[in-house]
């Protein structure tokens, strides 16, 4: 690099290409088709909604929804499997994606990912407060699963966080606290909302 170099040469191109990149693939996309085998021999009509906004501040957002999937496709729904749910990816997700799996008898947990508080979240279409959930709410029963709020978190305006009115127990209602980075989305991709989770201790 210093000595006017290229460090990315065709040789170490192709060696990074074999040696890491090819192997890597080789590997995930092994381990994606038995999870995907796995999602499907869930003998069980409950399932877990996990809705990915495409709303972007800035040009590189729009990489966040197929990176989160990536990341995420896997963990995901080994948690969801292990608690005997299916797992449903709703891309590009509006507001009446989620008002879809809020009526949805079937869909007991839900996930979110995008830019939102704990009382809102940005749809791909607009954003989704709580008053908006609360008349998506009128006449359906409350969910018995979790919901899992991957947006930043920060005071209520409300007096109350947004999935408290979805869920039966608030105790399963978990967002973050303040303001988070790319790599505590990261890892609470990779690690099954290990982080996210701990919030509640």
């Amino acid at each position: 690099m210093l000595s006017g170099k290229r460090f990315f040469t065709k040789e170490r191109t192709r060696f990074l290409s074999r040696r890491i990149i090819l192997p890597f693939l080789v590997i995930y996309f092994g381990m994606a088709v038995i999870t995907t085998v796995r999602d499907m021999s869930i003998n069980n009509d409950e399932y877990a909604a996990v809705l990915l906004s495409d709303y972007a501040f800035w040009q590189y957002d729009y990489w966040a929804s197929p990176c989160a999937f990536f990341g995420s496709y896997i963990p995901w729904s080994h948690y969801f499997n292990n608690r005997n749910m299916k797992v449903k990816w709703f891309f590009r997700a509006k507001s009446h994606d989620l008002e879809e799996v809020i009526k949805d008898k079937d869909c007991q947990s839900i996930v979110l990912v995008g830019h939102g508080d704990i009382d809102s979240w940005q749809a791909t279409d607009k954003e989704v407060i709580t008053s908006t959930v609360a008349n998506m709410m009128k006449g359906v029963p409350k969910k018995r699963g979790e919901w899992l709020q991957l947006s930043c978190g920060g005071e209520s305006k409300y007096f109350m966080k947004m999935g408290e009115l979805v869920m039966e127990d608030k105790k399963n209602v978990y967002t973050y606290s303040s303001s988070v980075t790319t790599y505590i989305f990261i890892f609470d991709a990779l690690s099954g909302f290990r982080y996210l989770k701990s919030l509640k201790r």
